[in-house]
């Protein structure tokens, strides 16, 4: 069987896995907390991951990892890691491709091979909790995410051993976490302010159509950015006082983030929080020096308006591209732990003239939304899966009963013929030789009573359609029973006569099922009609053994007869076993039937295109184009007898390709050396439901193809030509192409 599919969130600052277990979403805890911190340490040429990283991070900084998903997909040169470099209390340099590479602890990493050390710490946590390996997932990304950035979140989930089912957008898994009990039309706005980045979508939903009609974001906006906003204010305090600055002192700035950010919870309920920092520097002579500051909520949200505004600068951009108006928003969904803050909600509220929901844990929903899209992926082979268990039990109760019903009819026929002991023995024996090759107890049923160490929603979602989760314990949970192996007929023994007076009980043993139970209905009541029969046989069976005990001396006859009583235990004991587990796997199967299988239709965040002569950016695929789409464009030729032509391929709003992030480049060979402007170069994207893209370029009169699909992003970029596995080393840069006009 292929096991659960889990629902991850692989978020800036922590991280979340939940499941879908008998119809609804579970939140898998961590060491008693429903997340997991995004963070990796290396002490002492150890590498601690997730809590004990974080409580690292207090005391060794420079080793200590956080928040790489704002690095993730980044070139060296970008504005991005610029800025991170500046904040950083270790060194980040550049990959021999242009990429960032992490100096910590005396450890090279990747931003990539970070993030796939967490993914891992996440599967591990979801292993524990559910007591069976987890290999597949549904994976969130922020909605902005570019295609490198893409790529990269599904190479980490790779390098954790993680099959990737789909990655799904944060808000669209919050929309879906929301909506999927929901039958009914919504329109929906999501305000995703996580510790890193923001996100702002617009959903609707029609029946079973879940359809994100914009989305909009930045990468770099987020809790962090409001933490830092506080701690730039206290450096610039300590420096009025003090006179010196802190910004070189890696530690001090660490110890300023965090105090900023308590100071910031400490807000969310007080209307002044006392920030203290003993011991935060040393003075020319040596000494200590302590610094403390009060912050009030009103100083607090005049530092961070501006990173306010600016989400509400989004959220307008989204609606316009829309083309839907803040009236026409039913509801507000408050997404990322940042959205707690009171002026981040106020602001939203005061934005959309309507309060946003509030009774759906911010911190969980992601993760929750992506195990709902999860089991709705899933379904249908759950399904299939559920009902073949059930078949393979019900057959393991089948032989079971069978080998029951020989001895009970056997020791019943028995009864009624005068034997002496050698005679009982040898019957006795040829008994056991005949059900020998059926087996005794090859069902270990398990009981789904023990299947509870975590702590399902709340509430009959047929009265409360809104997602609410409690927290949840680590307890270990038993595995399912393996699927047992397929016994050997067994051989039949001689019919032997009955006596003429051969007593008979007045209960009539039932023949053997007629093995019609493929049919997903016919096989409860076949199962039903078993474990009927089987009543039976343990009550006939009792009686029959007490009595011919009862006839039997000490010789080998009793002993033999002692060993017949416990194959027919044995035997009795599976099938029931086996019936009862088949009875739970069709239980299970009509769940799966019963799941809402939903048409979740989302659209690409940025412009995809390539460049054309001029340092143009053309746009093949646009924003917010629903996914998957596939589009193509006629170019041409700039220079007379060009032979081959460079695609470049850009991501971004900007319109010349400078402003524009690069996601690789190929060259197409073998072009005709004609004038410029005749050869007709067709340049295809295809981006696929994950936003993944792959372009190809074909000549139209030699019918030559190239094609690339970056699969390392900031690594070995490979490419691939149409039809062909091979990869082949990036050429040398070629001639750049113009627009066929």
């Amino acid at each position: 069987m292929a096991g659960p599919v889990v629902g991850i969130d692989l978020g800036t600052l922590n991280s979340c896995v939940a499941v879908v277990r008998d119809g609804k979403a579970v939140v898998l805890a961590d060491e008693n907390r429903t997340t997991t911190p995004s963070c990796v340490a290396i002490h002492q040429g150890r590498e601690l991951v997730g809590a004990a990283a974080k409580r690292h991070a207090v005391t060794s900084p420079q080793n200590t990892v956080i928040a790489v998903k704002r690095l993730i997909g980044h070139t060296f040169e970008s504005n991005e890691v610029r800025a991170a470099a500046e904040r950083l209390p270790y060194t980040l340099s550049p990959s021999p491709l242009g990429g960032v590479v992490l100096e910590v602890g005396g450890a090279q990493l990747t931003p990539v091979e970070v993030s796939a050390k967490v993914l891992a710490r996440v599967r591990e946590v979801a292993e524990k909790a559910l007591g069976e390996t987890v290999k597949q997932a549904v994976i969130s990304v922020p909605a902005h995410f570019n295609d490198v950035q893409r790529k990269a979140t599904k190479l980490a989930a790779e390098y954790a051993g993680l099959e990737v089912l789909r990655l799904i957008n944060e808000p669209t898994a919050a929309a879906f976490a929301y909506g999927y009990k929901k039958h009914k039309d919504f329109t929906l706005a999501v305000y995703d302010l996580g510790g890193g980045t923001f996100d702002v979508t617009v959903m609707r939903a029609r029946g079973d159509t879940f359809e994100v009609v914009a989305t909009d974001g930045d990468s770099y906006l987020g809790g962090e950015d409001f933490d830092y906003a506080i701690a730039e204010w206290l450096e610039q305090e300590f420096k009025k006082d003090r006179g010196s600055d802190l910004s070189a002192v890696a530690g001090a700035r660490l110890r300023l983030k965090e105090a900023a950010e308590k100071a910031k919870i400490e807000l969310a309920d007080a209307e002044v929080a006392n920030i203290d920092l003993p011991f935060i520097a040393k003075s020319a002579k040596g000494e200590q020096i302590n610094f403390s500051r009060q912050l009030s909520r009103k100083q607090m949200v005049a530092l961070c308006k501006p990173l306010i505004e600016r989400t509400l600068e989004l959220c307008q951009r989204c609606l316009s591209t829309a083309r839907i108006s803040r009236g026409e928003v039913g509801e507000v969904l408050l997404v990322g732990g940042q959205s707690r803050m009171l002026a981040v909600r106020e602001a939203v509220k005061d934005f959309f003239s309507k309060e946003p929901r509030r009774d759906i844990n911010p911190d969980e929903v992601v993760a929750v939304g992506a195990a709902l899209y999860a089991y709705s992926l899933s379904a249908d082979t759950l399904q299939a899966e559920a009902h073949e268990a059930a078949e393979d039990a019900f057959e393991v109760a089948l032989r079971q009963t069978e080998v029951a019903r020989k001895i009970v009819q056997e020791v019943e026929d028995l009864r009624g013929r005068p034997l002496d002991d050698q005679g009982l023995a040898a019957r006795l024996q040829t008994l056991l030789q005949a059900t020998e090759a059926d087996g005794a107890a090859e069902f270990e049923h398990t009981d789904p009573g023990t299947l509870g160490p975590i702590t399902f929603g709340v509430g009959d979602p047929e009265e409360d359609d809104s997602p609410r989760f409690l927290d949840n314990t680590n307890a270990p949970v038993a595995k399912p029973a393996p699927k047992p192996a397929p016994a050997k007929p067994a051989p039949q023994p001689a019919a032997a006569k009955p006596a003429a007076k051969a007593k008979r009980s007045a209960i009539t043993l039932k023949s053997k099922p007629a093995r019609s139970a493929s049919d997903e209905e016919d096989l409860p009541t076949a199962v039903k009609g078993l474990k009927d029969e089987l009543l039976q046989l343990d009550y006939r069976a009792a009686e029959l053994i007490e009595q011919l005990a009862a006839d039997l001396g000490s010789g080998e006859a009793s002993k033999l007869m002692e060993a017949a009583k416990e194959r027919l235990n044995e035997s009795l004991t599976s099938a029931k076993g086996a019936s009862e587990e088949a009875l739970q796997q069709i239980k299970t199967a009509t769940e799966h039937k019963r799941a809402r299988r939903v048409n979740l239709r989302d659209v690409t965040s940025l412009p995809l295109g390539i460049a054309s002569a001029g340092d143009l950016f053309t746009v093949l695929i646009d924003q917010n184009v629903v996914v998957p789409a596939q589009l193509q464009r006629i170019f041409t030729t700039n220079q007379d007898g060009q032979a081959e032509v460079e695609i470049r391929v850009f991501q971004g709003r900007g319109k010349t390709v400078s402003d524009n992030q690069l996601l690789g480049s190929f060259i197409l060979e073998g072009i005709a050396p004609v004038r410029r402007m005749e050869p007709k170069i067709e340049v295809a994207f295809r981006i696929d439901e994950n936003g993944i893209l792959a372009v190809t370029a074909r000549d139209a009169e030699s019918g030559l193809q190239q094609g690339i699909r970056i699969e390392d992003p900031l690594g070995l970029q490979q490419v691939e030509p149409a039809g062909s596995d091979e990869a082949a080393e990036v050429p040398e840069a070629g001639a750049e192409m113009e627009i066929q006009r």
